[in-house]
């Protein structure tokens, strides 16, 4: 049980955290009648019938539809602490069908200043937890994948971004199975996850720089088309959390669903492009985080099952 213990400590700090800031919490639905279609990811599916109708419903893969639909509305700055359901995805230490995700919005707010929120938030729990290990920097290294790409493969990533032949001929160098209908993301992943993840220092860090084009929910970058602003949080070489400033440009928004429509043939969540769209005239900063990968590290386990019911 104190694996369990520590994660229920880490919410609480979590808690104190956002309402001392004057946030509101967010609980958002589990059933939903649409969800944003993104590269990927795939949602759970379940079914409410009654007499002759059916109507299919998707669980969500993380709290984003419900706290964006409270913005809209006028709910001011963030945060939800809820379950998030992934479906296709195998199952191992890190991974998990359900798992509890944290998720914040600042009004007005960049990238930067989630990253910035991000370190205080991590110094916070890490100076009130009875094991600090974490967190001896106050302020977190920030790494270009730009630069590190070309480290890696010879070539900056926004050369990469703007020529597909290229990434496949790199890929197929390193010994990469690519095959004709491989996408320029899958290339991309294999590499990332091979090639970076494992290199990357022990000590938290943010990476930053993500291609635009694997980006579509996040604003792009005005001295550089081919990054938007998009960080992701490393800790002990894993992947804790993933922020952005929030794009609430519908038009290029609805173009990616409808390209996912085409594939998945799930529904275009008209309700979340309408929420993107009462949210224009504001810059919104986000992250997801994730409690339970928090949690493991700090009950120094391996996996994060050791702590979810």
């Amino acid at each position: 049980m104190e694996s369990y213990f520590i994660r229920e400590k880490i919410i609480k700090i979590v808690r104190n955290f956002f309402y001392s800031r004057d946030f509101h919490e967010v609980i958002p639905p589990i059933l939903n009648s649409a969800l944003p279609l993104e590269p990927h990811l795939k949602p759970f599916t379940t079914t409410h019938t009654f007499e002759d109708a059916k109507e299919v419903f998707y669980l969500p893969m993380s709290p984003e539809k419900g706290i964006k639909q409270m913005i809209s509305q006028g709910i001011g700055n963030c945060f939800a602490i809820s379950q998030s359901f992934r479906n296709y995805e195998r199952i191992g230490p890190l991974h998990a069908h359900e798992f509890l995700m944290l998720e914040w919005y600042r009004k007005d707010a960049t990238y930067k200043d989630i990253m910035a929120e991000v370190e205080v938030l991590l110094g916070i729990i890490d100076a009130q937890m009875s094991r600090h290990m974490m967190v001896k920097n106050k302020h977190f290294p920030r790494f270009s994948l730009e630069l590190i790409f070309e480290k890696i493969c010879g070539e900056k990533l926004s050369t990469l971004a703007a020529n597909d032949s290229l990434l496949r001929k790199i890929a197929k160098e390193k010994g990469f199975t690519v095959e004709r209908n491989t996408t320029w993301q899958e290339l991309y992943d294999q590499l990332f996850v091979s090639e970076i993840e494992p290199i990357l220092p022990q000590e938290p860090l943010f990476l930053i720089d993500f291609p635009a084009r694997i980006s579509p929910l996040c604003t792009v970058q005005k001295n550089n088309p081919f990054f938007v602003e998009r960080f992701e949080l490393y800790i002990h070489g894993i992947e804790l959390a993933n922020g952005n400033t929030e794009n609430t440009d519908t038009k290029s928004i609805r173009a990616q669903f409808e390209k996912e429509h085409k594939t998945t043939k799930m529904p275009i969540d008209e309700a979340f492009l309408g929420s993107l769209e009462l949210m224009k005239g504001h810059t919104y900063g986000g992250v997801g985080l994730g409690i339970d990968r928090l949690a493991m590290m700090y009950a120094k386990n391996e996996s994060i099952h050791s702590h979810i019911v």
